[in-house]
């Protein structure tokens, strides 16, 4: 089955919570085969494993990326992928709200292969969303 949904790393980040939020976890194991990871979220998972120091937490974590990498697709920020982000970093500093570079490679691979960002900031992506096609949603509610 073809991946829909694009999971932020602040989605991802709830699998190695101690008490993680019981509406994600339910949303995505009803929609396990359907959900793929960014590859700027990857990047993002690694760097902060990376800074953790050694030790049973890390080993958590360590743990936890892992499985959704064994479980999940990443998807590429490829050159079609690059320029809808160009265009759309364009697009915010004309409108005067301009958008992390980070966040705006997620919205544009979403865009690029037409699947919806899961998030639990949605604050940070409502400026992309009024310029594209960004289709967004909030599993923590």
């Amino acid at each position: 089955m073809k991946a829909i949904y694009l999971l932020d790393t602040n989605v991802i980040s709830e699998f190695a919570k101690k008490i993680p939020n019981e509406h994600v976890l339910e949303r995505y194991y009803a929609n396990e085969t359907r959900c793929a990871i960014p590859a700027v979220v990857w990047q993002e998972l690694i760097y902060g494993l990376e800074k953790m120091p050694e030790g049973k937490g890390r080993c958590i974590v360590a743990d936890a990326i892992e499985n959704l990498r064994s479980n999940m697709d990443i998807i590429p920020y490829d050159a079609f992928a690059a320029g809808i982000c160009g265009e759309l970093l364009a697009r915010c500093d004309a409108a005067g709200t301009p958008s992390s570079y980070a966040d705006t490679q997620i919205a544009a691979i979403a865009v690029a292969n037409n699947m919806i960002l899961v998030t639990h900031n949605e604050r940070d992506f409502a400026a992309l969303c009024k310029i594209s096609m960004l289709k967004i949603e909030d599993w923590a509610r």
